[in-house]
Formats: structure tokens, C-alpha cells, sequence
């Protein structure tokens, strides 16, 4: 552990204060006018386009903004939008990767698709954002720190001027992006939070996203209910995230042009429009109106189920946006789905508001992979540690049964559908993404497999190995030979013979992950490193190398966590 002089704490303190300012205040601007922007726009369309039939106001609305999307996407050469799964990516590399004008584009399109009705998300957009600004800011400060502060400081402030809940926007940073917990990052972290609060609150003056009602229930009541309820709310939260891959198989199933499928997701999502409005948009309203017990238990489960499919055709048929909002309506529906079925049956004798919050947690904890975040987000937005105590329970049987029935979050399954798995973190990521060429030695000897043992022995004890690469006569690789296996053979024998051809070999497109994996099983001195497309060998590697080109990363990954 270092100790560092006064002048350099001193300038610690007032860099991670000066950082998490900035931060804080970009996060609080972009957040609220990223909301309000989208009530604004959406009054706008009301008042021009309200007198219209359903059907063509949405329409109307959905074509202009996919329209807009899809100028935005040119703009990206036709690459996917980034959304809180790249944070993640980009968090755990060990470069700086993050593709700022990818990120920034990304947060326009999606504030575009919510403004124009379609069923998306604006947290995770606003979490890229965030997690963007923070790598813009990291290339433009001359702080030395690394990307962890500036990303989660770029998060914690979104989240925290988004929902109004600053110790959950700390908490989110480090439990769904960062996953590892510095104390040298936390005074930025914290100071962006706190900062990103503040000002929502100042000048926007109820950043509070719900008006969540404050009345007495037995909470031994709910607790109990909630227990019973949580292998429910773990199957809402299977359904959403499955819903939204198989609608993405789909859209890649279908044969048609780009602008094509953007229509199909335009008139579907009309239709829904006409018959359940609730299920467009935010849906913050809705939640509300759930709240306010304005819906019955039918009409209640046909919003769970129709939220569940306008998301997945919004994400997957020309707009873009965050899963976090749609999934706090979803669980808003699961959970008052509960306690009308309950007052149905007379269990209960009234619509239970905590078990519409405990729905919230238990679905939306699930999907974004972050049960503490969601606790404390409870206890934020009602102001009351009852609250976050009743949701407790369900939250943890709804995420252990979504875990072991499904898996990880929806953004870990989204990373390793692209053959990126997270759960290993950053040492995981460097062997994945680290070719093993960059290890191996280029100057290695070959013999000729139509030598004889004599001209190998004596490259042996020319080269003091005990090992060498044999090639044929157009010098593509054939295998590999040993000392022992020469041991006592005439040395004018021929070579071939004492060739071990179905030696280990590693080819050249291996990473150091696949190389380790070969070599746990490898005894002897060198696995020869073999272009897959030509035959030849390109390189030698020791198990040695290996192990060492490992460790000398698990240090770089632990001093990197430390800051």
C-alpha cells in the first residue's frame, strides 16, 4: 500500500472533486432535459396530432421518429447502437475503447424513439451517456486517474439525476458497471452523485420520478406474500428478457430490407397504440395510474403482457432505447397483478401499494442484474426503509430463481451472445480478447523431416533445447521431435520415423485464454504456433511464457482496481 505526500493528496482530493463536479453537472443537465424533453415533445404531438384517430396519430408520431433513427444511424455506418451493455464492455476493457461519437449518437436515438411513442427506456441511455461523457472527459482533464472513476462518476450522476436517488446511482455504478469497489474512485463517484441530486433538485425542483403513496401495512403481511410471489415475479422477469431476444432472432430472421422492417415495427406498434396506449412510451404515467389502483386484475395481466411485446418490437423493428423503464412497468403490473388477485379472493381486503413496489424491484432487480441498487432505489424514491424491507425477500427469491433458471442479467446474456463473458471480469476479458502471438518467440529452429536424427541432435545441442519444430519440404508444419525419443538411434536413421505428428499445437488465431486452456494438459518445452490457413509454423511458445504473460496481467488488473 502507498502512502502518498500531503501536495499529492491534496491534489487527489481536489481532482476527484473537481471530476465528480463536472460530471454531476452534466449528468443532472443531460437527464432532465432528456425527460423533460420527451413530456414536451410528447404534449407537442398531443396538442397538433390529438384530434386524430389513435391508429394515425401513432402513425404519424412513430414515422417521423423512425425516420430521424434512422438518419442517426447512417450517421453510425449502419453499427448497432450502444446501449448499457457496451458501459459494461468498455468498463472492463483494459484500453480506452469507448467509441464517444457511438455513444452520443446512441442517447439521441433513443430519446428520439421515446419522443415519438415508441415503448423504450431512458435510463440506459442515459447510463451510456454518462459512461461516454466520462471517457470524453478522461482524454480532456489532465488527471491521471483511470477510466473506472471517470465512468462511474458519468454513471452514478445519471442515475442519481434521473431517478432522484443519488446513493443508488453510487451503488449502480458499481454494482451493474464497474463490479469491483476502490476507495480511490469513490470521492469522484460520490461527489457526481451528490452534485448530479442537488441540482435536479434545485432547479428542477421534484426529481422524483414517482409520487409513491405513504400509508401503514403489516409487513409481516407483505413479506409473506412476497416470498410466495417471488418465483412469479422471477418468470415476468424470464419472459421480458426472452421476449426480447426472440423478437431480435426474429428480426434477424426476416429477409427484408432495413426500412421494411421498420414499418412492420411502425404499424404493430400503431395497433397497440390503439388498443393499450398505457403500454406506449415511458410509461412513468402508467405506473401511476397502477398505483392509483386505476386498472382490474384482467386489464392489468393484458399491460403486463402487451408492455412486454411493444418493448421487444420497439428494440428490434427500428427504434432504440433502454429495458430499465419498461421493465419497472412490467413489475409495477406483476406486482399489482398479485394484490388483485389476493383482494379477488378475498385474502386481503385492499389493494396493497407496497406489493406493486415489491413487483417493481423484484422484476426490474432481475433484468439489470442489481438487487442491492434496486433496494436502495426503493428506500430513495418512497423515503422509507419499510418499503425497501418488503421488497426485499421477493427480490431475492425473484433473482436467485431467475439466475439459476436463466441466468445473468439481460445485460451479461447480451454480452455473451456476442461471445463476450463478463462474469470472468477483466481477467477474463484480457485472455479472451489477447491473441497468443503477441507471446511467442518469432526465432525458433526447424529441422527437415527428411533429415536424419544426426543433423537433429546436433540443432539440439547447438541450441541447448531438447525440443524442435519438424517441416516437410515446402516448409509447412509436420510435428515435432524430442531428445528422448533419439536416445540411441543411429544417427544416420532417418528422421521421420521418431516424428511426433499428433504433437499440441495451438493455432494462430487462438487467444491466450484457448492457449492457456491447450497447454494445461501440454508436458514438454515448446507447442508450436501454426498458421490455421497456410500450414506454417509462425511461432513457439513455453508454458512459462504463458503463466507469465497471465500473472503479468492479474498484477496490471489488481494495481488497476486499487486506483
Amino acid at each position: 500500500m502507498s502512502n502518498y505526500s500531503l501536495f499529492e493528496t491534496s491534489k487527489y482530493i481536489v481532482a476527484s472533486i473537481v471530476t465528480g463536479i463536472i460530471l454531476g453537472l452534466i449528468g443532472a443537465i443531460t437527464a432532465n432535459l432528456f425527460r423533460h424533453g420527451i413530456s414536451w415533445i410528447n404534449s407537442l404531438e398531443v396538442s397538433v396530432l390529438g384530434n386524430l384517430p389513435p391508429f394515425y396519430f401513432y402513425i404519424i408520431t412513430l414515422s417521423i421518429s423512425a425516420f430521424l433513427v434512422h438518419i442517426i444511424r447512417k450517421n453510425l455506418n449502419s453499427e448497432p447502437f450502444h446501449g448499457v451493455a457496451d458501459s459494461i464492455y468498455f468498463a472492463h476493457k483494459s484500453g480506452d475503447n469507448t467509441d464517444i461519437r457511438a455513444g452520443f449518437l446512441s442517447t439521441l436515438a433513443a430519446f428520439v424513439s421515446a419522443s415519438g411513442g415508441a415503448s423504450v427506456g431512458q435510463y440506459g441511455p442515459l447510463v451510456h451517456f454518462g459512461a461516454t461523457f466520462g471517457a470524453l472527459l478522461k482524454k480532456t482533464l489532465p488527471f491521471k486517474f483511470n477510466s473506472d472513476l471517470y465512468i462511474g462518476a458519468g454513471v452514478a450522476a445519471s442515475i442519481s439525476a434521473g431517478f432522484g436517488a443519488p446513493v443508488a446511482g453510487l451503488l449502480f455504478a458499481h454494482e451493474v458497471i464497474l463490479r469491483h469497489y476502490s476507495h480511490k474512485s469513490l470521492l469522484a463517484i460520490a461527489t457526481a452523485a451528490g452534485v448530479a441530486y442537488a441540482m435536479s433538485e434545485h432547479i428542477w425542483n421534484n426529481p422524483m420520478v414517482f409520487g409513491f403513496p405513504d400509508y401503514q401495512f403489516q409487513l409481516i403481511e407483505i413479506i409473506s406474500i412476497s416470498l410466495i410471489a417471488g418465483p412469479f415475479y422471477g418468470i415476468v422477469a424470464i419472459s421480458y428478457m426472452g421476449s426480447l431476444f426472440t423478437f431480435s432472432k426474429l428480426a434477424q430472421k426476416i429477409k427484408l430490407e432495413t426500412v421494411n422492417k421498420t414499418i412492420i415495427g411502425i404499424l404493430s406498434l400503431s395497433l397497440i397504440g390503439v388498443y393499450f396506449p398505457s403500454a406506449m412510451g415511458l410509461g412513468t404515467q402508467t405506473v401511476i395510474d397502477i398505483f392509483n389502483n386505476s386498472y382490474g386484475t384482467l386489464f392489468l395481466i393484458l399491460i403486463l403482457l402487451v408492455k412486454i411485446i411493444a418493448t421487444s418490437i420497439s428494440l428490434n423493428f427500428g427504434f432504440f432505447g433502454g429495458i430499465f423503464s419498461p421493465a419497472l412497468l412490467v413489475g409495477a403490473s406483476a406486482g399489482a397483478i398479485v394484490s388483485s388477485l389476493l383482494v379477488d379472493i378475498g385474502t386481503i381486503f385492499n389493494f396493497e401499494y407496497a406489493l406493486v413496489i415489491c413487483g417493481m424491484a423484484a422484476v426490474a432487480g432481475p433484468v439489470i442484474g442489481a438487487p442491492i441498487t434496486m433496494i436502495i432505489l426503493v428506500i430513495e424514491l418512497t423515503g422509507s426503509y419499510v418499503y425497501g424491507l418488503s421488497s426485499l425477500v421477493g427480490l431475492a427469491v425473484a433473482i436467485g430463481f431467475t439466475h439459476t433458471r436463466y441466468g445473468a442479467s439481460y445485460f451479461d446474456l447480451q454480452l455473451l451472445k456476442r461471445g463476450i463473458d463478463i462474469a470472468e471480469g477483466r481477467m477474463g476479458l484480457y485472455l479472451q480478447e489477447t491473441a497468443v502471438i503477441s507471446f511467442a518467440k518469432q526465432n525458433f529452429e526447424k529441422v527437415a523431416l527428411l533429415g536424419n536424427v544426426g543433423e537433429a541432435q546436433t540443432l539440439m545441442s547447438k541450441n541447448q533445447t531438447t525440443e524442435l519444430v519438424v517441416v516437410d519440404e515446402d516448409k509447412r508444419f509436420v510435428g515435432k521431435v524430442d531428445a528422448a525419443a533419439l536416445i540411441g538411434i543411429n544417427s544416420e536413421m532417418s528422421l521421420e520415423p521418431y516424428v511426433d505428428k499428433a504433437c499440441t499445437v495451438i493455432y494462430h488465431d487462438a487467444s491466450l485464454k484457448a492457449a492457456m486452456e491447450i497447454a494445461s494438459d501440454f508436458v514438454g518445452e515448446l507447442i508450436p504456433i501454426v498458421d490455421a490457413n497456410s500450414g506454417f509454423v509462425i511461432g513457439v511458445i513455453s508454458e512459462n511464457a504463458l503463466f507469465e504473460a497471465y500473472l503479468n496481467e492479474q498484477q496490471k488488473v489488481l494495481e488497476m482496481e486499487k486506483k
